[in-house]
């Protein structure tokens, strides 16, 4: 577990690397935010080590996540900027994203790395205002150098055809079986 380094730009916080390596598991733009929140992993010499804001460290996340799922970094690159919780581009961000518990939420058939693309030069295989349906592929999980195809199931509460709302697990991120992956319309509440 490192910390980030955070250096004041103005009323912006710049969060920087620690160290070298492979940056994964970025936060999408528009995420709140706090001391002790875990923002993605540092990979170096192929161990993966968790990043965590350090005390008195807060914001709205206001960079687009890497292009590639472990982006190189060297110690003292940029990650993040965020925009203090009281301002006011601050909270537009966050009102924008969608309220926590206004969707149904896909979760991981199993523990591995979810992967948004088959490659890292793909398209991401769902986005945001997609429809989905049974049997549709959103994504990757690696366990131990072998992947497996994560396709939209239709049961308990999930209906046959969805709106994806947000995805949840980042690119390259660690999920445990059951962890939200996605979120989708709740057709109920339309």
């Amino acid at each position: 577990m490192l910390e980030l380094t955070v250096e004041h730009d103005g009323d912006l916080l710049r969060l920087v690397s620690p160290g070298v390596g492979l940056f994964t598991g970025a936060l999408p733009i528009g995420s709140v935010v706090g001391a002790g929140s875990c923002v993605g992993h540092l990979v170096t010499l192929g161990r993966p080590v968790a990043l965590f804001l350090p005390a008195g460290a807060a914001g709205v996340v206001r960079t687009q996540p890497h292009e590639r799922v472990r982006a190189p970094v060297g110690f003292g690159d940029l990650l993040y900027e965020l925009e203090p919780l009281g301002s006011a581009a601050a909270l537009t961000r966050a009102a924008e994203q969608p309220e926590e518990g206004a969707g149904l939420f896909l979760p991981a058939p199993q523990t591995g790395r979810f992967y948004h693309r088959p490659s890292p030069n793909d398209p991401p295989l769902v986005e945001a205002g997609q429809t989905i349906a049974a049997g549709t592929p959103i994504g990757l999980i690696e366990v131990m150098k072998t992947f497996t195809h994560v396709t939209y199931q239709p049961r308990e509460n999930l209906p046959p055809q969805a709106r994806v709302v947000r995805m949840i697990a980042g690119d390259g991120a660690d999920v445990r079986e059951g962890e939200a992956l996605l979120e989708i319309a709740d057709p109920s509440r339309s």
